[in-house]
C-alpha cells in the first residue's frame, strides 16, 4: 500500500480544508441570500474569490511536487462534501507518477532561477534608476525562488540529489556567470526589464498556498542560498562593455540603453503588477471576515480575516 508523505499529508490536508472553506462559503451565501432576498456583498464575492483561487494554486502546486493526482482529487471532493480530514480515511490508489514531467518541470523552475539570481547579481542592473521596475524584479524574482523552493521541498530532494541534478554551489555560480557572459550592458538592461515585466502571481500564490499548508518556502537543501549566489556571482562578473553608450552609469543610463537596443518597445507591451504579491486585501464588512481553523478544520465565519 502506497501511503503519503508527511508533507503530502500536510498539503492535502490543506487542500480539503480550503475545500470545506469553500463549500461553506456557499452555503452560508445561499442561506443569506434566502433570508434577505439580497445577494452577499462584494466583500464576499472577494473573500471567495481569494480562497477559491488559492485552492487552484495549491492543487497546481502539490501535482507538481510529486502528489498524485488521485489523491489530489480525493481529498478535494471530501472537503466539497463538507467532511473534515481524518488521517486514517484511505486514500485512492494514485496513478504512476511521470518523473520526467515532474522533475523537469521543476528543472525549468531552476535554471530561469539562476538566470535571474545572476541578472540581480550585476551590479549595474541591480540598481536601476527606476524604483518600481527595481521592486518588480526583487518581487519577482523573491516569487520564483519561494515556489521552486517549496516544490523542491515537497519533493523531498535532499542534497546528493540536488548536486546531482544542479550541481553544487560552484556550478551554480558558474553556470550563472556563464548565462551573462559576453552579454553588453544594453542586452543585460533587455534581460532585466523582462524580469521586471515577467508575471510571476502564479509562482506568488503557489508558494503561498504552500507555505499555509506547512511546507517552508524560504530555504530549500535542494537550492544555494540566494546571499551565497548573490555575492559569489557578483563578484566573478566583469563588467560588459556598452555598445550604445559612452559611459555605462549604473541605473541612470539604463532606459536610454533599452530604447537604444529596442526602439520598439513600449512599457504598455506586457501587464505588470503593482500591488503586493504576498499580500491579501482585508475586506472591512463582515463577510471579508471568513476563516477556518486549518488545525481543527473548524468552520469560524466571521473571525479574523485571513
Amino acid at each position: 500500500m502506497i501511503t503519503p508523505t508527511r508533507s503530502q499529508v500536510q498539503v492535502l490536508r490543506s487542500l480539503q480544508t480550503q475545500s470545506m472553506i469553500v463549500t461553506t462559503m456557499l452555503a452560508e451565501a445561499a442561506q443569506y441570500e434566502q433570508h434577505s432576498g439580497q445577494r452577499p456583498p462584494p466583500s464576499w464575492f472577494e473573500v471567495f474569490h481569494n480562497r477559491a483561487t488559492l485552492r487552484e494554486a495549491l492543487s497546481d502546486a502539490a501535482v507538481a511536487g510529486g502528489v498524485p493526482r488521485a489523491w489530489v482529487d480525493h481529498v478535494r471532493e471530501r472537503g466539497n462534501r463538507a467532511m473534515r480530514w481524518n488521517p486514517d480515511l484511505y486514500l485512492r490508489t494514485p496513478e504512476p507518477l511521470n518523473w520526467d514531467e515532474i522533475l523537469g518541470g521543476l528543472d525549468a523552475h531552476v535554471q530561469r532561477l539562476r538566470e535571474w539570481t545572476a541578472l540581480a547579481a550585476y551590479s549595474p542592473i541591480a540598481t536601476p534608476a527606476e524604483d518600481a521596475a527595481s521592486a518588480r524584479f526583487d518581487d519577482n524574482l523573491r516569487a520564483l525562488r519561494a515556489r521552486t523552493a517549496g516544490v523542491a521541498n515537497l519533493l523531498g530532494i535532499d542534497a546528493q540529489q540536488a548536486h546531482e541534478l544542479w550541481g553544487t554551489e560552484a556550478d551554480w555560480v558558474a553556470t550563472g556567470v556563464a548565462m551573462l557572459d559576453g552579454v553588453s550592458v544594453e542586452g543585460l538592461a533587455q534581460r532585466w526589464h523582462h524580469v521586471a515585466r515577467t508575471d510571476t502571481r502564479s509562482d506568488a500564490l503557489q508558494a503561498r498556498a504552500l507555505a499555509e499548508a506547512g511546507i517552508a518556502i524560504d530555504t530549500a537543501v535542494a537550492l544555494p542560498s540566494h546571499e551565497a549566489l548573490h555575492s559569489a556571482i557578483g563578484a566573478a562578473l566583469t563588467p560588459p562593455t556598452p555598445l550604445f553608450l559612452s559611459a555605462a552609469t549604473p541605473g541612470a543610463d539604463i532606459d536610454a540603453a533599452v530604447d537604444a537596443a529596442n526602439p520598439t518597445w513600449s512599457a504598455d507591451a506586457e501587464t505588470v503588477m503593482d500591488t503586493p504579491i504576498f499580500s491579501d486585501s482585508a475586506g472591512s464588512e463582515p463577510w471579508s471576515a471568513a476563516q477556518i481553523d486549518v488545525a481543527a478544520a473548524t468552520p469560524m465565519w466571521r473571525e479574523a480575516a485571513p
